[in-house]
């Protein structure tokens, strides 16, 4: 059987590597934590309109704020963003503990 301290210690050893599986991924990510929250706000206040199911107004946001659509959108879509609505539904829930933890 297992002892407290020992489920604490594997509880610690998990969380420490999840941790850094989270720095790396946010390392390697092709916009910052910042860009990314300003574009998720930005998103929710254009989509009020609806979503045309491409990614047009994140690509337009990008554009506004120079940076590389060409590398972002394709991030955006390994994260199961492949059109507007999909990008403030499935990639902001995927990230936004760690936008509201580092901005």
């Amino acid at each position: 059987m297992t002892s407290k301290e020992e489920k604490k210690r594997r509880a610690a050893l998990v969380e420490a590597i999840v941790a850094e599986d989270t720095k790396k991924a946010i390392d390697e990510m092709p916009i910052s934590l910042a860009n990314l929250g300003k574009l998720f706000d930005y998103l929710d206040v254009k989509l009020e309109a609806g979503c045309d199911h491409t990614p047009k107004i994140a690509t337009d946001f990008l554009t506004s704020i120079n940076l590389n659509s060409d590398k972002i959108l394709p991030w955006l879509q390994d994260q199961g963003g492949y059109c507007d609505c999909e990008i403030l539904a499935n990639v902001e829930e995927s990230w936004e503990s760690e936008i509201t933890k580092n901005t």
